[in-house]
């Protein structure tokens, strides 16, 4: 007769192991619930839009202009310095709308070689009016022209923004040579530097009415605008075609009574390629819903062209084509 087996002290019987089932049964039951709940999306959670606060303060008032007209959204602000900042992260897929350079866009679209890109992640909403420079020079200075600036030390900058790129190409464009450039990182900072002599001239991107600083500047300490006009910016439009020709309005500076010529590159709003496509609609239409009151408070606004808006030098997202094609239907 075989003796009845024992059991192994490493294999517990049912008997050793039934009072803990109920428990067992329940942490894995926890468990079970917790990870359902982890993968079932919270169905009262916005839809999330990022937009970078590149080109402040229009970005930001474009994004309070959105927040409003479209409560639906969770509008979030994303810190990002320049075009070419933000198109990388729209390229990487955690950045969905901004304000960028055609010229940028343009190269993030088709690349800098002779082979176009295939893989670019950026589509546009719409085309905005072109960003001017406005140069400032220093009360007393005696500078009447760009190439008077020749041996002088000028603020442009921060160095790789807008306004650093195109500034640089101004002064070439001028043959202004032996020019002190300095790269700045703020408009107070430019401001500052020519009310105390540290700067003989000053360039500032001109999306904005002035600052109480800037106002101050040109009322209170004499500083003027300086045109950027004549044959070396044909030369420079033949050699970069993005540059546009722009007329500063009279009255945007205090005391100026006169239309001062310059330069500006048109801006674009871009977006993902993968954005939804309804959304993307519903972008471009707001942008002309709250224009009007962009327009009240950004100088430049006043004169975009809504004819020329889907003129845009990279081809329109899909839902922002659909939209211009209707808004001509309806005409």
């Amino acid at each position: 007769m075989k003796p009845a087996p024992t059991a192994s002290p490493l294999r517990p019987t049912f008997a050793a192991w039934s009072p803990w089932l109920p428990l067992l049964a329940a942490v894995c039951l926890a468990g079970t619930l917790a990870a359902c709940r982890r993968q079932v999306p919270d169905a009262s959670a916005k839809p999330v839009l990022r937009i970078s606060t590149a080109f402040a303060p229009f970005s930001t008032r474009l994004t309070e202009e959105y927040r409003r007209a479209m409560p639906d959204l969770d509008i979030q602000s994303a810190r990002a310095a320049f075009s070419s900042d933000v198109l990388s992260q729209i390229q990487a897929g955690t950045l969905d709308l901004s304000v960028v350079l055609a010229d940028d866009a343009y190269r993030a679209y088709f690349g800098e070689g002779a082979t176009p890109r295939t893989d670019s992640a950026v589509r546009a909403i719409s085309l905005l009016q072109p960003l001017p420079t406005y140069l400032l020079a220093r009360a007393g200075s005696g500078i009447r022209n760009v190439g008077e600036l020749k041996g002088k030390t000028v603020a442009v900058g921060p160095e790789g923004s807008s306004v650093w790129k195109l500034g640089t190409l101004v002064l070439k464009a001028f043959d202004v040579e032996q020019v002190n450039i300095k790269a700045i990182g703020s408009r107070e900072v430019a401001v500052r530097g020519l009310q105390d002599g540290t700067f003989d001239a000053i360039m500032l991107p001109g999306y904005v009415y002035p600052e109480a600083f800037t106002e101050a500047l040109l009322r209170e300490r004499g500083a003027y605008l300086l045109p950027i006009d004549g044959p070396p910016v044909e030369r420079l439009r033949r050699e970069s075609p993005f540059v546009r020709v722009v007329m500063i309005p009279r009255d945007i500076y205090p005391g100026q009574e006169q239309i001062v010529p310059t330069v500006g590159i048109d801006m674009l709003i871009v977006c993902r390629r993968d954005l939804d496509e309804s959304l993307a609609y519903r972008l471009a239409e707001q942008l002309f819903n709250v224009f009007p009151r962009l327009a009240r408070v950004e100088a430049t606004m006043r004169f975009l062209n809504l004819e020329e808006a889907p003129a845009t030098p990279i081809p329109l997202h899909p839902g922002a084509a659909r939209y211009f094609r209707e808004r001509e239907l309806s005409r």
